[in-house]
């Protein structure tokens, strides 16, 4: 069988090991999988070595950060000579373990917790076509984590990686119709960022500033970082914190138990709390602006149409709507002044979305997604679920004064519930 065909999974827990080599076993059945132990990989290293695979699976624990035996087990096995791609499967890491794990030089890492068949899919297509351009996968960061529950794209970059100064541009993280993200590396920082850059600027206002203005005063751990913001020959950009774990959304694609799905309610809550005493309208909120952390945390992105609450917000300029259709709130909808309980009904709209795993509102179009914001009964949980239908209402409910008042107010209900 070819090298390419040929998978090695490398597991200090068996149990473990074996689920994952079953795992890849579904999803690749014309390849072959072999399973070690780490006892049984030294002594093949020793002997045979692991030029006759193309791809090596390593489950590696994070949790003893202070002597980072996992990376020092990495640089060993990275510096021996006709190792094929490796990809770490990891416990208890972070987006430090990420770093360094990416620094010596890896295919891919993947946090266990957060693990789909699609995510682990393009990982293994990953570093099997790393495997089959072994000149490109010897640079260092030139193989970022391509699955590591951020959803990258799958296009290569098309543009100069130096395209703004003192970032590397290492891969695309993903693109919309006003601006590319970039998963980089900042020499000043020695460290990843995702840095996001406008497209040409041809004399509008530049939209970044306001986003770097709002905020660049927060500091709250659910809150994202910015470190750097700029312009430079026509394109804003904007350098901020990278999550190797990715997004809501992508977590959504596998279903939250209902713990997970009020911790998640009640972080995010906290973190608008913050937000909101900082007089910030988010106006934006929705899974793919939710990041997430190796340990469970949530951290809030995007406040590119963020509003201050003592300005005469509206949600729309020269007639545009600004926010995704499936979590506006009623009053964001129909174009009136907004105020933080327009950002609670978005989060009511999670928080269904979380429980059930799917929207409440769907349509053929973004007009009929609308009306059924503004007119519709609010959705009714199932029999199973229906001791937060008051919880839910108190969110979701079309007049927002039948609305928790705050998001203070939120976390009391959900306090007061758990006592």
């Amino acid at each position: 069988m070819p090298r390419d065909k040929r998978i090695l999974v490398v597991a200090a827990d068996s149990q473990v090991g074996r689920w994952l080599q079953h795992r890849i076993e579904a999803l690749r059945n014309d390849c072959h999988i072999e399973l070690d132990s780490m006892a049984a990989f030294e002594r093949r290293l020793a002997t045979d070595g692991t030029g006759e695979f193309g791809l090596l699976f390593a489950v590696l624990d994070f949790s003893n950060t202070a002597e980072q035996p996992a990376l020092a087990w990495l640089e060993r096995v990275m510096g021996i000579p006709d190792t094929p791609p490796v990809i770490v499967l990891a416990e208890h890491g972070d987006e430090l373990a990420a770093v360094g794990a990416m620094r010596r030089g890896i295919a891919d890492y993947l946090p266990r917790r957060q693990v789909s068949a699609d995510l682990l899919t393009a990982a293994i297509e990953h570093g099997l076509a790393a495997h089959r351009a072994p000149a490109e996968s010897q640079v260092v960061h030139a193989t970022p984590p391509r699955a590591a529950i951020g959803a990258m794209m799958q296009n290569p970059l098309k543009v100069p990686r130096d395209l703004i100064p003192r970032y590397l541009l290492l891969d695309t993280l993903g693109e919309s119709a006003r601006a590319t993200v970039y998963l980089a590396h900042s020499a000043a920082l020695d460290r990843h960022v995702a840095l996001k850059v406008s497209r040409i600027n041809d004399g509008e206002d530049p939209q970044f500033s306001r986003e770097f203005a709002a905020v660049g005063a927060l500091r709250h751990p659910g809150v994202v970082d910015i470190y750097d913001y700029g312009m430079h020959e026509g394109r804003e950009f904007i350098a901020m914190e990278y999550f190797p774990c990715g997004d809501l959304k992508v977590r959504l694609q596998n279903p939250l138990s209902e713990y997970e799905a009020l911790d998640y309610l009640r972080r995010i809550a906290a973190a608008l709390s913050a937000v909101h005493q900082q007089g910030i309208l988010h106006r934006d909120l929705k899974p793919p602006n939710i990041m997430l952390r190796e340990d469970g945390g949530i951290v809030l992105i995007d406040f590119g149409i963020a509003k201050n609450i003592d300005e005469r917000t509206r949600s729309t300029a020269a007639g545009v709507l600004r926010g995704s259709p499936y979590y506006m709130s009623p009053e964001q909808a129909q174009g009136v002044e907004l105020d933080s309980r327009s950002d609670l009904y978005s989060l009511g709209v999670i928080f269904y979305e979380m429980l059930i795993g799917s929207k409440p509102y769907l349509g053929a179009t973004a007009v009929e997604v609308l009306q059924l914001h503004v007119s519709g009964p609010v959705p009714c949980l199932p029999p199973e679920l229906a001791q937060h239908q008051q919880l839910l209402e108190g969110m979701m409910a079309k007049s927002r004064d039948d609305r928790f008042t705050t998001a203070d107010d939120l976390l009391a209900s959900l306090n007061q519930a758990a006592a």
